[in-house]
């Protein structure tokens, strides 16, 4: 290499020459802070700089081999991370040799590479996460890149593609109506996206591809270079929306199946509740006819029972009595078919006031002893306690107190024994339990007997039932009504306990209760005392 001028030398940053011995015989100022900073070599007393010992072994592998790859040198100099490359000769003038170098700073070079290893490394991976295949072609459109994406469509290596024309990857159905093809568009060298193209994949498959292109030209000369673009595999969201608009319509299907059946129970239900009105009509209506002949027949047997007509025989007397017990009996019946009703219709009058127990049971018993007494049935009955009282409708109270004793001596065999007991639990209720040592209840029956309309079916009660089986029914929704509630415990053979458990009287209560009632049924309920 011929000799190099120290002006341009100057003008490339740190330089230095040096002789054939390896030392500097001349260097600028760059190289003078260059090498203080970098190589930690100061200048002597006379303003001498030392030869750095990377710079001498550098000369000795320039005199061995006559040339020396630039190098790369990564430092710190005032805090700031710098780049420099560089770039040592052999230089020789009139046989004299000496050594030339020179070292560029290539920091900035450096940060533009690394920002585009950066910005290629994200676009690559960007291809990879999407389900797009990129590509590239010649002007004879033949593929000069392609990207890896292809590989899971194809099943083959990308590079075994390169060369090929794009088009023969697969076929181009015929274009719609009113639209140019592919291939005119690409002779035209015009872009075209989204566009449907048929490949098979590695299965034999048929694939839906949704092609996209545009021209490239030199920027300099304007010359057609060739086509860049992606391919988009769409056959999956293509079934995706193919199961979707299916499955949509079965939807509605299913939703115009539910609601025909909704109109179908609307119907039903009103037909039901038409049914249940005229029911409850028809109940009522024939209740109240019932009436009339039954007090006319009431009446009558009960005036000759008096004899008022004049005396009867022995034997007649039995049979008005017996007119007499069957009537009151259809009379019950009818009356509770009225509570039926008004329980049903929510027009079910309480009066909700402060009830003596000792009082209330002692009416109650007191009406049925001479059914007890006939059937020589013994009858139980607490001692009088007037601590008791309790919140409640005195005639509902009654009835379902009456019916609970009558059902227990219907139901206890000649002999047996009735009775009542009062007990107060923790929780401000009154527990008033009807016992009996009768035939008991089955216990698949017990959670049926509170029903309407039920009855125990048993041979044990086939001899000896009576009424339609909603005198229970009754007394449960009436105790309801007054916030109460009738439960049952019985053992076949051994006999039933059902106890009627009442609010404890309480002035903060009241109100609470009657609201309870209000909300179940009618009701007319004025201050307590």
């Amino acid at each position: 290499m011929q000799s190099v001028h120290p002006l341009l030398l100057e003008q490339l940053g740190p330089a230095y020459t040096a002789n054939a011995d390896g030392k500097l015989t001349w260097i600028n100022e760059a190289f003078r802070h260059f090498a203080q900073r970098v190589f930690s070599v100061a200048a002597d007393a006379d303003g001498i700089l030392a030869t750095p010992a990377p710079l001498a072994e550098i000369f000795e592998t320039l005199h061995a081999t006559g040339q020396f790859e630039p190098q790369h040198i990564e430092v710190t100099i005032g805090g700031v991370y710098r780049h420099y490359l560089g770039r040592h000769f052999i230089s020789e003038t009139g046989g004299v040799v000496n050594f030339v170098g020179h070292f560029e700073d290539i920091t900035r070079r450096k940060m533009v590479e690394r920002q585009l290893a950066k910005t290629g490394e994200k676009l690559n991976d960007i291809i990879r996460s999407t389900s797009d295949w990129v590509w590239e072609t010649d002007t004879g459109l033949r593929l000069t890149e392609v990207s890896a994406r292809i590989a899971a469509i194809t099943g083959t290596p990308p590079d075994t593609l390169l060369g090929k024309p794009l088009l023969t990857l697969g076929h181009l159905p015929d274009a719609a109506h009113g639209m140019a093809s592919i291939d005119d568009l690409m002779k035209a060298r015009r872009a075209f996206r989204n566009r449907l193209f048929l490949m098979f994949d590695e299965t034999s498959q048929e694939r839906r591809i949704h092609l996209s292109g545009a021209p490239f030209f030199d920027e300099e000369s304007g010359d057609f270079l060739g086509y860049r673009g992606t391919g988009t595999d769409i056959t999956r969201a293509l079934e995706a929306e193919r199961q979707a608009v299916t499955a949509q319509q079965q939807l509605q299907d299913t939703l115009d199946a539910l609601e025909t059946r909704n109109h179908q129970l609307r119907d039903t239900l009103s037909k039901a509740q038409a049914a249940s009105e005229a029911k409850s009509d028809f109940l009522a209506l024939t209740s109240h006819e019932l009436r009339t002949p039954l007090n006319a027949i009431i009446g009558f047997a009960e005036l000759c029972r008096r004899q008022i007509g004049g005396p009867i025989s022995d034997r007649t007397r039995g049979y008005v009595e017996n007119i007499i017990s069957a009537a009151d009996h259809l009379v019950q019946i009818i009356d509770n078919l009225l509570d039926t009703v008004r329980i049903e219709n929510e027009t079910a009058d309480l009066d909700l006031q402060q009830l003596d127990v000792a009082e209330l049971i002692a009416d109650c018993t007191r009406l049925v002893e001479n059914r007890a007494r006939d059937r020589d049935i013994v009858l139980v009955t607490p001692p009088p306690n007037r601590d008791y009282a309790v919140i409640g409708d005195r005639t509902a109270a009654r009835q379902i107190l009456i019916n609970l004793l009558t059902n227990a001596i219907k139901f206890t065999p000649e002999g047996g024994t009735v009775g009542v007991e009062v007990a107060s639990d923790a929780e401000d209720r009154l527990d008033i339990t009807i016992w009996d040592t009768g035939i008991g209840i089955p216990k698949e029956q017990q959670a049926l007997v509170f029903d309407r309309f039920h009855r125990v079916r048993s041979n044990a009660f086939t001899t000896n039932t009576e009424g339609v089986g909603i005198g229970l029914h009754v007394a449960r929704s009436l105790a309801h009504l007054m916030g109460g509630d009738i439960g049952l415990e019985s053992e076949p053979e051994r006999g039933s306990r059902f106890t009627l458990s009442m609010r404890l009287w309480d002035q903060a209560k009241v109100a609470k209760i009657r609201a309870l009632a209000a909300k179940i049924g009618k009701t007319e309920t004025p201050d307590a005392e």
